[in-house]
């Protein structure tokens, strides 16, 4: 199990290791041997991957001398259900088509970016994958859309911002913007589960001032508790 967990740490997506630092330190170590526990068993994460691949024809991300007018609705469901071929093709088309109806009427400019990943130690990286930047009224935006219907508390949404700031908002970009394309549903409430209501994407922009996110001073402790406690779960026999 060592080499699962190394394997983790060094390629952890950095909505997860978000969610295990807002886990309290007293349940984050057993919230980690299940997250650890499901990576060895083999057990299958949903994949938005196709979803992910559409992000910069969904945006309409401008490319050098590439003048093709940016895809259309039709067009996107008709890609991502050929791309997905079956294998979790409801919740790509669901969540492509859910990120087009919200921000295409917003009209931003975009533009391709290289990917950043946030450097956590010796060849250990938070990879974020967003390869794009927007412009809006003259203010540059990173906007990372989260397709996942669970909706993220504001603690765990202040910590990807967070993270997303103090990788992208450099150089040229210190004064960049960073938001969250939220696509999830809302939470629940004992009106809906008393009705039985079904759960249903309630999308939004999250965007935080400069002020309210966190420093890496903060951040560092709790990323760093993350890879330590993966560590010593390596240790521990496989689940049998």
């Amino acid at each position: 199990m060592k080499r699962k967990a190394v394997g983790l740490l060094n390629r952890i997506q950095f909505i997860d290791l978000a969610q295990a630092v807002t886990v309290s330190p007293p349940h984050r170590k057993e919230w980690l041997r299940k997250y650890l526990y499901r990576a060895v068993s083999g057990g299958k994460f949903p994949s938005y991957r196709h979803f992910r691949n559409a992000i910069p024809s969904i945006y309409g991300v401008n490319r050098g001398l590439d003048l093709s007018p940016p895809v259309d609705r039709k067009s996107l469901e008709k890609h991502i259900r050929i791309a997905c071929n079956g294998v979790d093709e409801g919740i790509n088309v669901d969540a492509a088509l859910t990120l087009f109806d919200l921000v295409r009427p917003l009209r931003y400019l975009a533009y391709d970016h290289p990917p950043r990943n946030l450097p956590l130690g010796l060849k250990r990286t938070a990879a974020i994958g967003l390869e794009f930047y927007m412009v809006k009224d003259e203010t540059p935006i990173f906007q990372f859309p989260f397709p996942r219907r669970d909706r993220l508390d504001d603690h765990t949404i202040t910590i990807l911002l967070s993270i997303i700031h103090h990788a992208y908002s450099t150089d040229d970009f210190e004064e960049a913007r960073v938001e969250l394309a939220d696509l999830s549903c809302d939470f629940e409430t004992s009106e809906s589960r008393r009705e039985k209501l079904p759960r249903v994407r309630c999308p939004r922009i999250v965007r935080l001032p400069k002020e309210s996110l966190i420093s890496m001073d903060d951040l560092a402790p709790e990323i760093q508790s993350v890879h330590d406690l993966l560590l010593e779960l390596g240790d521990e026999p496989d689940p049998t």
